[in-house]
């Protein structure tokens, strides 16, 4: 078994200062960030239909950085100004907020298409739409 110090010095596999992750569960989602070394939970919102889960913000891949047509259809995870992170069939997803014409709404379903890097939000897509377009991705794979 492997005994921890409080206030033992980071390993290579802990998150870094400034990490974020969302936790949905027992009704809401929280966002917890690393500070001064500690998880911290700056904000608590409702559960918005996301499913229940830890989502290590981190791991999310850049779709912009995919220069082969490609998109991404889910539920928004989380918008920190910046950057929005969908949930989508390959794991969490990041796209520049400015690609958005209006606000996106967490929980709801999104179709986002790239062509050479561009990102662009095709529209707003159902919880059936959604699951439609993932079945038909994992049956072509």
């Amino acid at each position: 078994m492997n005994k921890v110090q409080i206030g033992a010095p980071r390993t290579a596999a802990s998150p870094g200062e400034g990490s974020v992750k969302i936790a949905v569960m027992n009704g809401s989602r929280q966002v917890n960030q690393v500070v001064n070394g500690e998880w911290l939970t700056t904000k608590v919102l409702p559960e918005a239909g996301l499913p229940k889960g830890i989502y290590q913000l981190s791991n999310a891949k850049d779709a912009s950085k995919n220069v082969h047509p490609h998109k991404h259809v889910g539920q928004v995870l989380h918008d920190d100004g910046r950057n929005v992170y969908q949930l989508s069939e390959g794991g969490i997803v990041k796209h520049n907020r400015g690609i958005f014409e209006k606000p996106p709404v967490v929980g709801q379903n999104y179709e986002i298409a790239y062509s050479r890097g561009q990102g662009k939000v095709i529209g707003e897509v159902s919880q059936e739409q959604a699951a439609k377009a993932e079945q038909k991705r994992s049956r072509s794979i």
